[in-house]
């Protein structure tokens, strides 16, 4: 019988297994006495088969748990075998049908409300809407507006994409308010079209609606297309 020092060591250094077998063997070779008499007189050999089968079986899994990084049976889940799942990857936990956030609900836009939109923020913002603007819009439309954005260029080159707006930002500059919001906002108020693909992200569910208008006073007092 090892003492608990021995064994704390035989575990750590792989010996557990070899251990294991060779406490086995009296066993396996029927010299273990059961009333003056060895199991082999007691136990006939099918029955030692099915037992030697298991002891190699336990043997094995000894073993394989005693490998270091070796995980062959998962009786518990670990943080390391969880899959993560970034920001914009499915499956995404979306919160419930109607459910209303702490901060309010943005009442949706429609295309009969564009008329009526002013911006409430005018002339403001600008140094935080250029942040916003190169954080979401220059991959598209370019870092001076001219809608030379590589991620444009390549779909257009090699998906053959062709936009139903012109994505030179520096000519649509001088369109209302109210359109540059409900395009930001959501294209689909704008580009009815159901056959037309849409590449753009509808932002009402992306910035707030302040962060918008902050973007379209960048477009009109700070974006020089050059």
């Amino acid at each position: 019988m090892l003492n608990p020092m021995r064994k704390a060591t035989a575990i750590r250094t792989g010996l557990a297994p070899r251990l294991a077998t060779l406490r086995f063997l009296p066993l396996l070779r029927g010299e273990v006495r059961m009333g003056g008499r060895g199991l082999s007189a007691g136990f006939p050999l099918k029955s030692r088969l099915v037992f030697l089968a298991l002891a190699g079986l336990l043997v094995a899994l000894l073993g394989a748990a005693c490998g270091r990084g070796s995980y062959p049976i998962d009786f518990f889940y670990e943080m390391h075998y969880q899959r993560s799942y970034h920001q914009q990857e499915p499956p995404r936990l979306l919160p419930p049908d109607g459910a209303v956030p702490t901060t309010g609900r943005e009442v949706l836009l429609t295309p009969q409300a564009l008329d009526s939109i002013t911006n409430p923020i005018p002339g403001q913002g600008i140094e935080h809407g250029a942040l916003l603007y190169a954080i979401n819009c220059s991959q598209c439309h370019g870092a001076t507006g001219l809608g030379d954005g590589q991620v444009l260029v390549t779909m257009m080159a090699k998906y053959g994409y062709v936009p139903k707006l012109s994505p030179n930002l520096v000519a649509v500059r001088a369109l209302p308010d109210s359109f540059l919001y409900g395009i930001i906002s959501n294209r689909d108020l704008i580009l009815t079209d159901p056959n037309q693909p849409k590449v753009m992200p509808r932002f009402q569910q992306l910035l707030t609606p302040e962060e918008r208008w902050m973007i379209i006073n960048y477009l009109r007092e700070g974006l020089t297309g050059q």
